[in-house]
């Protein structure tokens, strides 16, 4: 387990860790006034850069890496804490934002990433914080490079995999940060992923995980001293997903992980190094706690021992709990802090002194607080997005509406900002995944359309992640049906309560969001005025045809929910429909994209233009799977805006020179603009 604790890995069970991010912060600026019209909020204000991102603190406590705009594009920064000295900047990137770093456990240097232009193949750079100095530590074309473990008791060192050899599978090296050196630790021969631990002194592959025909997983077990895999879990499909090891503690005497067996909600549980040594299948396990909510995650553990010190859950909103009593005078303190708003500790220095806090709402940008440990005091460090302050941001509610066969629907619903009586336009957006989920808190895209005129809602329709196993499983083989009606029945029960007009209902998303947009037009063909589709696929053979090869340890879990082999997928594609389509489509791809390749818009394009429908279609050659680079999130943000002004209303601010300065290749256009 990382040594920076599993604050900095965490436990990665579907979409465990959370940070909470919730409450309402005092709004400084403007009062929404309801005799008028609210200002319009740039969009460079929403989607341009932020003013500080990736804050990490250094392990002794006395400097700040950071991300800040350089001519225009976030780089790479560091500052003493004190506040001293000037920062020092020690990136100068022109085209793409720098990668954030984290600080090696001595804090000698950081280490970042790069890939070329959205295509995922990432190499790791060492960045020498006193001087700038960048060096690539793994190749540099065509290879995905990931850190697998580090410790602190071993700060010269990284473990990484690689996928060189062959592109399916990473294996792992022992990386010396200051040379570049790598050992071969474990070749990957089998296919089967392996997890690497430091255990009695020494890096050493532990875990062997091996994906089952039923979309289960069997997982193997090797300490020191073994020679050989013997087995330890294993777990259906149903339980997959939500159940597996986490890592060791530091003193390697307790493995942490997540269950899910028997029951809906998951729980943390742990293994002691005397059992693991004696059992084999029937190793009896303590359970640390029991989530209360479909989602759990660890939020902090203990500097010296790795013990979980503090948990979060989270549902609609959420939730901690705080196991270590030592840490309760500190929680109760950031409690009082945040007041009533959710605070979540982001890092730590070594000494476990220094806390840096995250406070934010659904109506003012995150701030960025230090807090002394023994001083017991707070200190602002920054606010993320402090132009924020200068507008009246609308908040979100929370909903649980239910689905026509009665499932929950946990959703999110923003309220436009213009002061209007009866139903308003509403614009539903869709998340991808589509094994993730939507959170309460500041979105910008909500407030961008709440300013713009729009109602905005969001739901956690079944197959989304964090709201227990039945809502996840109940996705498989349904994405263009009951996910499909999900979403359309929360639509409608905005139309019943009078709260969205019904003739102007806009679909959004980006990647399964982006298929959800094309089924709302194909499927439901005479229910939303028009769709907004971000590197969405049209066609799930194709999809699944072009996926990366470093996805095979998932594929089969991807298939079954999908519901290969038992689901028509020619007939839930929406290529295979578009003579369905009645209402205009905003279609966005990167060209480098690697997860749903520029293919899947280009076939729908082209089949929409042979029967004359109503179609936008630009491409970006420099992006992957989304923007990355804010000159071109900002054009597809100009774009949308004026797509859903032009077929539904509301409002927009005008082009400028946005388009210009993007990289932006219009294929086809329908709309009108300068």
């Amino acid at each position: 387990m990382s040594r920076k604790g599993l604050l900095k890995r965490a436990l990665r069970w579907g979409t465990a860790l959370l940070v909470g991010l919730a409450g309402g912060l005092t709004i400084s600026g403007q009062a929404m006034d309801a005799s008028s019209t609210p200002p319009l909020i740039p969009r460079e204000v929403l989607f341009g850069n932020p003013e500080i991102a990736g804050v990490q603190l250094s392990p002794d406590g006395t400097r700040i890496a950071y991300l800040a705009p350089y001519r225009g594009v976030l780089n790479l920064w560091v500052r003493d804490l004190d506040g001293r000295e000037e920062p020092r900047l020690l990136t100068r990137k022109t085209d793409r934002p720098q990668q954030g770093a984290d600080w090696t456990a001595d804090g000698r240097f950081l280490i970042s990433s790069r890939d070329a232009q959205g295509d995922e193949n990432t190499v790791l750079v060492r960045i020498d914080p006193r001087t700038g100095e960048s060096v690539d530590l793994t190749p540099t074309s065509g290879v995905l490079a990931i850190v697998t473990a580090s410790d602190r008791d071993v700060p010269g060192e990284l473990v990484v995999g690689l996928n060189d050899r062959d592109p399916r599978y990473h294996d792992l090296y022992v990386l010396d940060i200051a040379s570049g050196e790598r050992t071969l630790l474990y070749q990957v021969d089998d296919g089967r992923p392996v997890g690497v631990d430091r255990l009695d002194g020494e890096w050493h592959p532990y875990l062997r995980t091996e994906a089952l025909a039923n979309g289960g997983q069997a997982y193997e077990l090797r300490l020191p001293g073994e020679k050989q895999w013997r087995p330890f879990l294993k777990f259906d499909f149903e339980d997959a997903r939500l159940s597996g090891p986490a890592g060791f503690t530091r003193d390697g005497q307790w493995l942490y992980g997540q269950l899910s067996t028997g029951e809906d909600k998951p729980r943390l549980v742990r293994w002691s190094r005397q059992e693991l040594e004696r059992c084999t299948t029937d190793c009896r396990f303590e359970v640390v706690h029991r989530a209360t909510s479909g989602s759990l995650g660890i939020a902090l553990s203990q500097i010296e021992t790795g013990e979980p010190s503090v948990l979060v859950e989270a549902d609609l909103r959420s939730q901690r709990f705080v196991l270590d009593p030592s840490l309760r005078p500190d929680y109760d303190a950031l409690e009082r802090l945040a007041g009533s708003n959710e605070f979540s500790v982001i890092d730590r220095d070594r000494k476990d002194r220094l806390w840096l806090v995250v406070v934010a709402s659904d109506r003012q940008g995150e701030q960025i607080w230090l807090w002394d440990r023994d001083r017991r005091q707070h200190q602002l460090l920054f606010s993320v997005q402090p132009r924020l302050d200068d507008y009246a941001l609308a908040s979100m509610e929370s909903l649980d509406l239910k689905a026509r066969d009665g499932r929950r629907l946990p959703a999110y619903l923003t309220r436009s900002a213009l002061a209007s009586d009866g139903p308003q336009p509403l614009v539903l957006v869709v998340h991808g995944g589509p094994q993730a989920r939507d959170y309460w808190g500041l979105d910008r895209t909500h407030q961008w359309l709440a300013n713009r005129g729009y109602h905005v809602m969001s739901v956690n329709y079944r197959g989304s992640t964090g709201f227990g196993k039945a809502h996840l499983l109940a996705g498989e083989g349904e994405w263009y049906g009951r996910m499909q009606d999900d979403l359309v029945d929360a639509v409608r029960w905005a139309v019943d309560q009078g709260i969205a007009d019904p003739d102007k209902l806009v679909i959004k998303g980006g990647s399964y969001g982006g298929y959800a947009a094309l089924a709302g037009l194909t499927r439901d063909p005479t229910l939303f005025a028009a769709a907004v589709s971000e590197v969405g696929p049209s066609n799930l053979r194709t999809l699944l045809a072009s996926i990366p090869p470093y996805w095979e340890a998932v594929r089969i879990n991807f298939e079954r929910m999908i519901g290969v082999g038992s689901v028509d997928l020619d007939a839930i594609s929406p290529i295979n429909h578009v003579d369905q389509i009645q209402r205009p489509l905003l279609l966005g791809h990167g060209a480098n994209d690697p997860r749903v390749s520029l293919e899947e818009s280009e076939s729908i394009a082209a089949a929409m233009t042979a029967r004359k429908l109503p179609i936008d279609f630009v491409v970006f050659p420099d992006e992957g799977h989304g923007w990355a680079n804010p000159r071109n999130a900002l054009a597809w943000a100009a774009l949308e805006e004026h797509f859903l002004h032009h077929h539904i209303g509301g409002r927009v601010e005008p082009f400028g020179d946005v388009l210009e300065q993007s990289s932006m290749d219009w294929r086809l256009r329908s709309l009108p603009t300068p």
